[in-house]
This record gives C-alpha cells, structure tokens and sequence, in this order.
C-alpha cells in the first residue's frame, strides 16, 4: 500500500503521550491532516499459520538444489579489483560493502539474535551475508569467528552470481526478502544486457534482470516472515509512480551520478552512461557502483567520505521546499500560510526504506523585522527528539500491543505513516496571531532536515559506543511580507 498522508489511529490505543499529541495538537501547531486515508485503524497483523521458509530459514535465499554452497565458491573483492578496478574503486566504503559490519546494522542484529532467535538473524544475514547464509555459517557461527568472506557485505561475486529471481512465483507474491538464487562459479559471472566482453578471463552469461527494479527490490523489500507485514516497500512505491511508468528502473538513478539522477528524474529518460568494464576492454554502457542513496553517514559507518558527500548531494536533490502565503499581513490580525514539500527527484516515497527509523521535517520560524521570534515549530529538543507540533514525515511502528517498536521483528503494525509519494506534494496549513503594534517586516523561514535514525535509537543500540548521526538540511524557503 502506498501512504501520500497522514496515517493514524487513536492515541489511546498507543499509549505514548508523544504520539498523542502529535496526533491530537491542531493544524495552527502541527499540521497535520485531519480524515485518515482508507484503510487506517486496521487491526496488527496477525501471526501466520505456517509461515513461509526456504532452504536456509526465513530468507528466500537459496542455492540451484537447495543445499549449502562453499563459502570457498565466493571470490572476495579484491580478486576482482584485479581486473575491475574502477568498480571495486567506486564499491569501497559503500553501505553495500558495509552491510555485514555497519556498526548499527551489526548491533541490530546482534539483538535481534538474542531475542528472537538465530533464524530471526539468519533472515536478516539473507540480504547482508548471503554468502554466509547460503554456505551455513550463519547463524550459527560467532560472528568474531566468521571467515573474513562472510562479513564483507554485497560482494561484487554475490550480485553477478545471481541465477535467477524467484520473488513474482514466491510465496509473497513479489520480490523480497532475498528472493534470488545463488550459483557461484569462479570461471562464469552473470552480467546485465550489454555485459558481455569478449576478453574477460572468465564466462559472462547474460541476466536481463540485473538492470531491473525486480532485482533491486530482492533486498530492498522487506516483508515480515512471520506475520506478512510490508517493512520496507520502496519497490511498491517505484512500481505505482511516473518513474515506473516511464520505464526508470531503480539502477537509472542509483547507478548514476548525482547529476545524472536529477536529470533522469527532471525528463524521465534513462541517461546513458559509457565506460570499461575493465581498463583493456572496449567501451560500452555500463553503471557506476557506488550504489549511493540517502547515506550520507557512509563515512561513519563504512569509511567513505566520497560516498557520504554524495548521499548528502542525493538528499539535498530530492525534495523543494515552498511557503505560499500572503503578500501582506494586519497587525493584530492571524497570519495563514501553508508550508508545501514537494518530491521532486525521488522514484519511491520521501522518506523510504525503513520508515520507522528515517526521519524528515519541516524547521519553521516567523521572525518579525527586529528578529523576534513570533512562532517557531520543529526546532529539535535539547534530547534530539522532533518535537510535538513539527511538520514531520517518516513511520511509528507499534508492536501487537499498539505500543511503538524500533525492532523489526516485534512489528506487526503502523501507528502512525505520512510519505510523500514520487512527484507528490504535502502541505500543512499554520496560523500564527500577531500583536497590536507590530510594523515592518516579517520573514518566514522554513528548512526540510533529514537523520537516518533517532538519535535515542542510536543511543540504544550503541551505548557507550554511540555517536551523533548527520542531520542534512535537504531544502529551505524564505519569504517576506509587510506588515500594515
């Protein structure tokens, strides 16, 4: 299901005095729209009678017969970087090459194996060690104990030994939760439309899915195994947008530069981009790797400055800000004005992936000329919490018990859900009354401000070890008007 609005249920249900008044405060403070979307209040999902399992556990993984693959079959990267080395360049420090030893991610699973269980983790591992899921290493094996191979994250030897897809003909219906089929072989790699070199010292069979979204959304859907709840939809998002309809896949924007992105999603046309796959090969089309998103943590989480640079270009791409209010404003009078955010060059909901970490709001001041503040709204706690009354966007998820969760295996879920769909727009409505006497000037200034996680999550899950998330301003808009 796809959310463009505000998303809600009754703040007794929640039993969080947060949420309630984000929920109950009036449009003057929050915004926030009143008349859920069909479908709110639905019950939490319920446990299914036999949830579904492949040969490694939860995890739609698997091998061509099932059974366990030689983590020897996999090579690591820098037996590629031999040959491929601007990829391997552009690989380095990404959160693909991280996603095994993130320092969140890794705490995250660490917890989820203690309180959920070793399958719970392995479920989790399909996405970020496939290789040391698929050969049966994990869960079972202390992660101080796995062979370096395992922990190396999205291997370049794990996308291009992907046979085939199993997602559309899986039990959910759709790709997820790793539904895709290894088969390594160190003499043959899997290569997309175009791939195929003459000179490579190996085989390249061509896959025509490796440039489509299907296969993106193999990881990037995350459906609970357990009790079937979408977690993560960015695929669904894609695939009900413009984006899809234009034939934009996934690798159109993130398997391109930064300004490439902002020109595929201006004209809704692929851009071409020619290389080498290796330096003595011809050239042909081919992607650059740095697989870069929103992560414009990369740098704390896996080394790369480069990548977190252009995680926060990414950001700052994305989305525009506008004010629409009056030219003029009366004394002793209210002043009403809407803030609009706008989705501008996203092909998925603003925020997206795991919504009930990410966060996006609106940081809004009326100033009057001699700098007094008349009205602020979504300046951060001294906690760094989004306080009551903010224009905000992202997802609360609520566990059976309607209580809020931020551990991905107790949700069954969402208390709370406001995206901005692909080319979308939401704007809330403020009033802000203004004293007798007032002249001049008034300046109203709002910014969109983007984290990855709250910092409490962060604080939670790290402890002593935590450290402070960037917060990326992604758009801001200013306006003046007189007051008589």
């Amino acid at each position: 299901m796809l959310f463009s609005h505000v998303e809600k249920v009754a703040p007794k249900r929640i039993g969080f005095a947060i949420l309630g008044a984000l929920l109950a405060l009036s449009c003057a403070r929050t915004g926030m729209k009143e008349g859920a979307p069909p479908g709110l209040g639905k019950a939490a999902a319920e446990p299914l009678a036999n949830p579904p399992r492949g040969p490694f556990g939860y995890s739609m993984l698997t091998s061509e017969d099932g059974e366990n693959l030689e983590i020897g079959d996999f090579v690591p990267y820098d037996d590629c970087a031999g040959c491929h080395e601007r990829q391997w360049e552009e690989l380095q420090g990404s959160i693909h090459s991280v996603a095994h030893t993130d320092p969140i991610y890794r705490a995250t699973a660490e917890l989820a194996r203690a309180e959920a269980g070793p399958e719970t983790y392995a479920y989790c591992s399909g996405c970020h060690s496939p290789q040391g899921v698929s050969s049966g290493l994990i869960p079972d094996t202390p992660d101080s104990e796995l062979p370096e191979i395992a922990k190396a994250g999205i291997l370049c030897d794990v996308c291009h030994q992907v046979s085939s897809l199993t997602g559309s003909t899986g039990p959910w219906g759709e790709p997820g939760n790793a539904s895709f089929v290894l088969s390594p072989d160190e003499d043959r790699k899997f290569g997309p439309p175009a791939g195929t070199d003459d000179e490579a010292d190996h085989a390249v069979e061509t896959r025509d899915f490796l440039a489509t979204s299907e296969f993106c959304a193999s990881c990037h859907t995350i459906i609970h195994p357990l009790n079937g709840l979408r977690i993560e939809h960015t695929y669904a998002e894609w695939k009900g947008s413009v984006y899809a309809e234009k034939g934009i896949e996934c690798q159109d924007c993130h398997m391109r530069s930064v300004e490439d992105a902002v020109k595929v999603a201006e004209t809704l046309v692929p851009v071409k981009v020619l290389g080498k796959s290796e330096p003595e090969s011809g050239e042909r089309e081919i992607f650059p790797h740095f697989f870069v998103g929103g992560n414009a943590n990369a740098d704390l989480l896996g080394g790369s400055h480069e990548h977190a640079v252009m995680g926060e270009e990414r950001l700052k791409s994305a989305a525009r800000l506008v004010i629409e209010a009056p030219s003029g404003a009366v004394a002793g009078d209210t002043l009403r004005f809407e803030v609009v955010v706008l989705n501008v060059a996203a092909g998925h909901n603003l925020p997206t992936s795991l919504t009930e970490l990410r966060e996006m709001w609106v940081e809004l001041e009326v100033r009057s000329m001699d700098g007094g503040v008349l009205f602020h709204s979504g300046r951060l706690e001294a906690n760094g919490d989004i306080p009551e009354g903010a224009m905000r966007f992202g997802a609360l998820a609520g566990d059976a018990q309607g209580r809020i969760t931020y551990k991905p295996w107790e949700v069954t879920q969402f208390l709370f859900k406001r995206l901005i769909p692909p080319k979308g727009a939401e704007r809330d409505h403020f009033e802000v009354p203004l004293p007798k006497g007032l002249a001049g000037e008034l300046r109203i200034e709002a910014k969109l401000w983007y984290r990855s996680a709250p910092p409490k999550v962060v604080a939670s899950l790290l402890g002593d070890e935590a450290f402070e998330l960037k917060r990326v301003e992604m758009a801001r808009s200013e306006v003046a008007l007189a007051v008589h």
